[in-house]
């Protein structure tokens, strides 16, 4: 027998899986396979025709009207404009030596805003001066030649030639005098025009010139033609310039009052009057300029600020606006049953049936005195249709 030995083959009969435990394994497999894909599609299809089926609604907001809007006749947008202001330019040409304010100063009335330099003026004042008093002298000495003339006629010791040759000596030297004192106020007036005033009381608004810079009357060099130095303007009698349509302009009367919303001033209210309707329109714009003044203005407004004007009705005051705001909705809204009111409030595309007081109705909607405090979403028409609690899809969704 031959040494080779045969090995015996491993028994791998213990590795199989036997078919009765495969059996819940792929049981649990369909489980999985109905949890994830026939679970959501069967809910799908129990649920999605009941979303279908929803009617769908239109709805709307319960309408705030506040104490303004109640009595608005017109709205229109402006800005705020100063009624006294001023360009100040230089009535000579002259180099900008002193330079006092600057944009946001306050000034008064005949404040020194600029001072130009002037040494030429203070010498041709000086030469006036001097030939006043050259005039000065030569009338009197004309006036001694006079009273020395009219002794001599009177004693006869001179011809009446040399008495009327003293009389005009001295009418020239009065001439004289007078055309060099006006030489010296002309010198005087030249040289004030170098100090430069503030013409009226205010805040300067713009600065349009340097120390150093020369200026002109009617603006040229470094003044880019615009003729002025700096602008002032007068806080107190700031108004509000409003553009309106020219097709609207009928419904405004001088004096109608008006409350103003400066938008650099967020919480106060202005209140104002209607002061002017400037006389033409504009015809590219085809609107009409209007000027509302204030009545209560404060120090937060400067010129230029934009605005919004809403005109009220004539004669109205603070004892004629309703003491709170009013909430208003659609006639159509309401649902009426056994002599009571109500409106559909709309939550989480639910209905819910709201009872509500009515008060009056104007041009298609009703003031709500309970029930509503304005802003809730409702139902806006077909409601009679509609059932408290049902489900609803909302129009546009």
């Amino acid at each position: 027998m031959s040494d080779v030995q045969i090995k015996e083959k491993p028994d791998l009969s213990e590795l199989q899986m036997s078919e009765d435990a495969y059996k819940p394994r792929r049981a649990r497999r369909l489980s999985w396979f109905f949890v994830l894909i026939l679970g959501p599609a069967a809910a799908a299809y129990y649920f999605l025709p009941l979303t279908l089926l929803a009617p769908q609604v239109e709805i709307t907001q319960a309408r705030i009207l506040t104490t303004t809007q109640a009595s608005t006749v017109l709205t229109a947008s402006g800005y705020t404009y100063a009624r006294g202001r001023a360009s100040v330019g230089a009535k000579i040409i002259g180099r900008i030596e002193e330079l006092l304010v600057d944009e946001g100063d306050s000034v008064q009335a005949g404040d020194i805003i600029a001072s130009l330099d002037s040494e030429d003026l203070k010498a041709n004042l000086r030469l006036a001066e001097a030939s006043l008093a050259e005039a000065s002298a030569r009338l009197a000495d004309s006036e001694r030649e006079f009273l020395r003339q009219s002794r001599l006629i009177d004693e006869q010791l001179t011809s009446q030639a040399l008495y009327d040759a003293a009389i005009t000596q001295r009418d020239v030297a009065v001439a004289q005098l007078g055309t060099a004192q006006a030489r010296v106020d002309a010198a005087l007036s030249h040289l004030d025009y170098t100090i430069i005033r503030a013409p009226i009381s205010g805040v300067v608004i713009e600065r349009n010139i340097e120390v150093g810079e020369m200026v002109a009357p009617g603006g040229f060099a470094t003044q880019q033609s615009t003729g002025y130095l700096v602008r002032l303007a007068d806080p107190s009698s700031l108004e509000i310039e409003a553009d309106i349509n020219e097709s609207y302009i009928a419904r405004l009367r001088i004096g109608q009052p008006a409350t103003i919303r400066v938008d650099a001033v967020p919480d106060f209210e202005y209140s104002g009057k209607l002061r002017q309707i400037v006389p033409t329109a504009d015809r590219q714009r085809a609107v009409v300029q209007v000027k509302v003044s204030l009545d209560n203005w404060d120090r937060r407004l400067v010129p230029d600020m934009s605005s919004t004007v809403v005109f009220l009705e004539e004669d109205t005051g603070e004892s004629a606006l309703p003491k709170s705001p009013k909430v208003l909705v659609p006639s159509e809204a309401i649902q009426y049953q056994n002599d009571f009111a109500y409106v559909f409030r709309v939550q989480n595309e639910q209905l819910l049936r709201t009872r509500i007081t009515l008060g009056p109705e104007s041009e298609g909607f009703v003031e709500v005195l309970d029930g509503l405090s304005g802003g809730e979403t409702i139902v806006r028409r077909d409601v009679n249709l509609l059932e408290n609690g049902s489900r609803v899809r909302v129009l546009g969704r």
